[in-house]
């Protein structure tokens, strides 16, 4: 099977135990070795991607009350002509791994998307933006 590393930022770890729990019911899940580093609130995880998704090691994550750093970006998106344009764009950019919503704008021209760093960057966002016949670049801050 084809191994994966997924770096994750750890939220509501405060000391050593908090930091040792995590790591050690990550390992216990079939196919994950974890390491967790309180200091960088950092979890580097390898695992069996045809055993476990990273959807299931971040739900474990949080079923023991820690959180997972998501990170949100906007985006301008070219090329749209109708509904269905922003639809099908909106729909397969919430399908991605590593995505937990993204929403787009018809009107004007944008997308909203929540992510995991480490599972997905604004690069591969652009980029599955780009297989579907438009263009998405990073909102620039006015």
């Amino acid at each position: 099977m084809a191994q994966k590393e997924l770096s994750l930022h750890i939220t509501g770890m405060t000391c050593a135990a908090c930091s040792s729990r995590v790591e050690k019911v990550l390992n216990k899940m079939d196919a994950v070795e974890a390491q967790v580093n309180l200091a960088t609130e950092s979890a580097k995880v390898q695992y069996d991607q045809g055993t476990v998704t990273p959807e299931d090691i971040i739900g474990k994550i949080e079923k023991i009350g820690y959180g997972v750093e998501v990170e949100k970006e906007e985006f301008d998106i070219t090329g749209m002509t109708c509904a269905t344009c922003s639809s099908r764009i909106e729909k397969v950019l919430n399908k991605m791994p590593g995505v937990e919503t993204a929403t787009v704008n018809l009107a004007t021209e944008s997308a909203s998307v929540s992510f995991y760093a480490g599972m997905v960057d604004e690069a591969d966002i652009i980029g599955k933006v780009a297989n579907l016949g438009y263009s998405a670049t990073v909102k620039q801050s006015k």
